[in-house]
């Protein structure tokens, strides 16, 4: 490939995106010291990072807002980067500017994509989803509207990792007075985790007596007062009634990715290197970057260091390394105090695997200040809680 621009009047290293990919990518790279002189810049139209594994915690009441979901300009506090809360309205590959709604055009030396995937729009407006701080707080404002009712009926479409973390949580936060069924298409839940982590999570499911319908599909949704659903199984249809519906299936790539070349499927085709085809000084990586890796967190995670290490070779002209995904285990909560964790072959559960699945994430918190800050609060909590 082409070297890098020579000595660019103003260097500027654009990240779009401020998920895993985006935040990750962005501190690895300020953490380059060689690259001190140039602007890092991370734009994303949302105020406050997600970190979305833990948002089944945020609705029980496990952990706190700011815990999992700190606003960027605090979490990158005395770090060497620039955030703008904008939204990037077009990418300008050749002209090498990224537009921005408020801000206007934003040029670039180099250039991160790492905008994620947003929830399938349902078929019913006043269906729910779960993918973001804001649709926790949504779910968060109709349970409490419902909480006199004596009992509920509560829907929750796809049987992935997180309809069966979300349908586990409001399980046991709800108690057996209310009924969840899980709607699943496919053949058997969770279809991308091993048999030892599915067979807990079946399990998990059966105690808390979650109704689960499999080969199921969901034709259409009605709602006057209540819900209908119209679903069809193998050949039957019927219809079903129910207080609240949750959409967990599917995902689709951000709008912004179809209009970027070859990016009419949804992804961007990168080489080894997670360089974009025919555009060397752009680095795609997490979901919209079309890798034979999983489109998961994990993967995102690893990618981003590697691309700031990437870009720093590309810069100085040294030889640049395709990524290598490493799979380190898989990990779910199945209720309230309650995780699955599934690493090295070992399979560990209950208040356990708990354990071991918070005090993970908070290990993989963007800095190391938020970790200490919530691993000091947990701290507290725990010894503050009274005896029985």
């Amino acid at each position: 490939m082409n070297g890098p621009p020579n000595s660019p009047l103003n260097p500027r290293i654009c990240i779009v995106g401020g998920g895993f990919g985006g935040v990750y990518s962005a501190l690895a790279l300020a953490k380059i010291s060689i690259l001190q002189q140039w602007e890092i810049v991370l734009i994303d139209q949302r105020d406050r990072f997600g970190f979305n594994p833990l948002l089944y915690e945020l609705l029980s009441g496990e952990l706190d807002p700011w815990e999992i979901a700190p606003p960027y300009l605090r979490l990158l506090r005395n770090w060497r980067i620039t955030f703008y809360c904008d939204r990037v309205q077009a990418i300008d590959l050749n002209a090498r500017q990224v537009q921005l709604r408020d801000r206007g055009p934003l040029n670039y030396t180099y250039l991160v994509i790492a905008l994620g995937v947003e929830s399938i729009i349902p078929p019913h407006p006043d269906v729910l989803t779960f993918r973001s701080l804001a649709d926790v707080e949504k779910l968060d404002a109709e349970l409490e509207r419902l909480q006199h009712h004596p009992s509920l009926d509560i829907s929750i479409v796809g049987a992935g990792a997180s309809g069966v973390e979300l349908a586990c949580k409001l399980s046991d936060l709800l108690g057996d007075r209310h009924q969840i069924h899980l709607i699943h298409r496919g053949t058997h839940l969770l279809p991308q985790f091993t048999p030892q982590t599915r067979h807990v999570a079946e399990r998990a499911i059966h105690q808390r007596q979650i109704r689960l319908s499999l080969n199921t599909s969901v034709e259409g949704i009605q709602r006057q007062g209540d819900f209908q659903l119209h679903l069809k199984q193998q050949d039957q249809s019927f219809k079903e009634t129910s207080h609240l519906v949750i959409w967990t299936a599917g995902t689709q790539a951000n709008p912004l990715i179809y209009t970027l070349p070859g990016g009419d499927r949804g992804q961007l085709q990168v080489t080894p290197e997670l360089q974009l085809t025919r555009y060397p000084e752009v680095f795609v990586l997490g979901d919209v970057a079309a890798t034979p890796f999983p489109n998961t967190a994990q993967v995102a995670y690893q990618q981003a260091p590697h691309v700031a290490q990437n870009i720093k070779s590309y810069i100085f002209q040294s030889p640049l390394k395709p990524f290598q995904y490493k799979h380190i285990g898989e990990m779910l909560t199945l209720g309230i105090h309650n995780s699955v964790v599934r690493s090295f072959g070992i399979t560990m559960n209950g208040r356990l695997g708990h354990l071991i699945r918070t005090l993970t994430y908070i290990q993989r918190l963007p800095t190391l200040k938020q970790s200490l800050r919530v691993f000091a609060h947990r701290l507290k909590r725990v010894f503050r809680r009274p005896s029985r």
